[in-house]
Order: structure tokens, then C-alpha cells, then sequence
């Protein structure tokens, strides 16, 4: 599913640096996934959920209209960095020794997490060759859910679940092994 057909990734930058509330929410889901697996990444330690901090880095862009981004990409990459810097926010916050593990932690994992994540964003990219029931399968997968409840959830039987799984697999290994992935 594509968030912003109706719209050109121009005009979703316009609108988004004119703070439009429904490109701003469509800029949100487009980049949700990979803000949430880094900010679990560094927070899940912390005991904090990624959900709030990512909350808390889009309200600051929303109230900081003053802020304009020169392309889709930089906003992506303007989270990531508020991530990090809300990480060592935190961290003021505990013992210095603690401290000092985690920010060392951060920052030589920062650029592991940047690929990892980007790993991730290929592969949901690559769910465009599959046929749309896979690639719902496969998404689901992605996104936590477990066989019984995508079952459930798309009223197909268990086993079909597990036959579109297995043949979106075939097909995503093919295609990355052709392609170089």
C-alpha cells in the first residue's frame, strides 16, 4: 500500500514544510518503521517505548514550523539524529558509569542500525513484485503478527497463510539474488 499516490514526493515536501496535517501524517507512516526499529534499538534498554519518542521528535517538527527540509530523504534522516540525541538526553539522566557504556554503545552501533534499518526498508520495498496477498502476508509478518492472527485478521485459513508465506519467500530470494540485494 502506498501512502502518498496522490501526491509527488514534491508536494509532499511542500505541504509537509507547510506543516499540511494530512501529509504530515502521511510523511509519518512512510518513515514510521524505520524510526520505530532504531529508536527500539536504542531505547528498549532504557525501558522506554519507541512509540513515545517518536511522538515527542514529531511534535517537536510539527511545533517548529520554522524548520523547512530541502528533500523526504533529510526529514528521514533529521529523526534519526533527534533519536540519538533524545538517547543521550536520557542518559544525562543515570549513573555516569552506565552512562558512559550506553553512549559508546551508540555511537558505534549508529552506523550499524542506519544499515540494518535500511536492510529493512529494502526488503519492504522488494514486497512491490510480490502479488498483494503475499505481500499483505509477508507485511504482517513483518510487523509482528503471528500465523493465527493474520489468518484471522484476513479470513483465509491457517494453511493458506502458511503457503503464501512460504512461496513470497521463493519469490523475494529470487528476486534479490537477481538483483544483487
Amino acid at each position: 500500500m502506498t501512502f502518498h499516490s496522490d501526491y509527488s514526493d514534491d508536494q509532499l515536501l511542500k505541504l509537509f514544510n507547510q506543516r499540511d496535517a494530512r501529509v504530515f501524517g502521511i510523511v509519518y507512516r512512510m518513515i514510521y518503521r524505520e524510526l520505530y526499529l532504531y529508536a527500539t534499538s536504542l531505547f528498549e534498554s532504557l525501558n522506554i517505548p519507541s512509540e513515545d519518542i517518536i511522538q515527542d521528535v514529531m511534535a517537536d517538527i510539527w511545533k517548529r514550523s520554522s524548520v523547512q527540509f530541502p528533500t523526504l530523504a533529510y526529514i528521514k534522516t533529521f529523526c534519526f539524529i533527534a533519536l540519538k540525541n533524545a538517547y543521550k538526553n536520557k542518559l544525562k539522566h543515570l549513573g555516569h558509569q552506565q552512562r558512559f557504556e550506553l553512549e559508546c554503545k551508540v555511537e558505534y552501533e549508529f552506523s550499524d542500525d542506519m544499515e540494518r534499518v535500511e536492510l529493512y526498508k529494502t526488503l519492504y520495498d522488494s514486497l512491490q513484485i510480490l502479488p498483494e496477498d503475499y505481500a499483505t502476508v509477508i507485511r504482517m509478518y513483518l510487523e509482528g503478527w503471528k500465523p493465527e492472527e493474520i489468518a484471522s485478521k484476513l479470513g483465509i485459513a491457517l494453511q493458506t497463510v502458511y503457503n503464501k508465506r512460504r512461496e513470497a519467500v521463493i519469490i523475494l530470494r529470487k528476486h534479490m539474488v537477481d538483483n544483487n540485494l
